[in-house]
């Protein structure tokens, strides 16, 4: 890990543990903030240690969105979150480039339906936790949907997972703004939802870094390919 990245990770765990202390906020709720700061250096790389890292603290942040009252959160940790993380790192290996996977491009009409179906789904979803009232119902909602999307695409190791990820990690944080605003004490998760934001970020950029690295390897052994098949068939003709 990088000089500036050990760096980022002290500063921040260092805000949150200020900023718990000082507003009171259960030790217990931090605990999960304190392990994904170092999930998310990992997932930053696309190093598939972040998927086995990220599984088991997934456990850890299906008992803290129960106790802070992200019921739609804590099923997607559970349920979702922890399995799709435990197969990703496991897929990933499979087909690994180094600590990393060899990444694929989706069609354009997989990406047109894709959209369709969340934004369908975001809309059917809203309006029936809307409905029983549900104070986080529009954004906790979108997070839930995008989170999904994101483990099965990040799972299947297209590059879209990154793009996407990106408006997850905002909508996140404006669920983490409004938390806030309800109960100070969430400053902490406001504080990681930030350092969030920036890590996801990085990731896009080197995602797109190792696709296009891929990319030229797979030319290059194209053209490698397609050398030897002419000297082939010349020395045939020659024959």
């Amino acid at each position: 890990m990088k000089t500036y990245k050990k760096i980022i990770i002290i500063l921040t765990g260092i805000a949150i543990l200020v900023s718990g202390i000082y507003f009171k906020q259960e030790f217990f709720l931090m605990i999960p903030l304190f392990v994904s700061l170092f999930v998310m250096s990992f997932q930053s790389e696309a190093n598939r240690i972040g998927s086995l890292i990220g599984a088991i603290n997934a456990l850890i942040y299906t008992a803290t969105y129960l106790y802070m009252g992200v019921y739609v959160s804590a099923f997607s940790a559970l349920f979702l979150s922890v399995p799709l993380q435990l197969v990703t790192f496991f897929n990933w290996k499979k087909n690994a480039y180094k600590k990393t996977v060899i990444f694929k491009k989706m069609t354009l009409k997989a990406r047109v339906i894709s959209i369709i179906a969340l934004l369908v789904s975001w809309g059917i979803s809203a309006a029936v936790l809307s409905y029983f009232k549900y104070e986080y119902a529009i954004f906790d909602t979108i997070t839930f949907l995008l989170g999904i999307a994101v483990s099965v695409l990040t799972l299947l190791a297209f590059i879209e997972y990154t793009y996407l990820w990106i408006v997850s990690a905002f909508t996140g944080l404006i669920v983490n703004i409004q938390m806030v605003i309800n109960n100070p004490k969430e400053t902490t998760y406001l504080i990681y939802g930030v350092y969030a934001l920036y890590c996801v970020i990085v990731a896009f950029i080197n995602v797109q870094k190792f696709y296009k690295e891929q990319q030229n390897i797979a030319i290059d052994e194209e053209n490698v390919y397609n050398s030897s098949e002419n000297l082939i068939k010349i020395s045939e003709e020659e024959a």
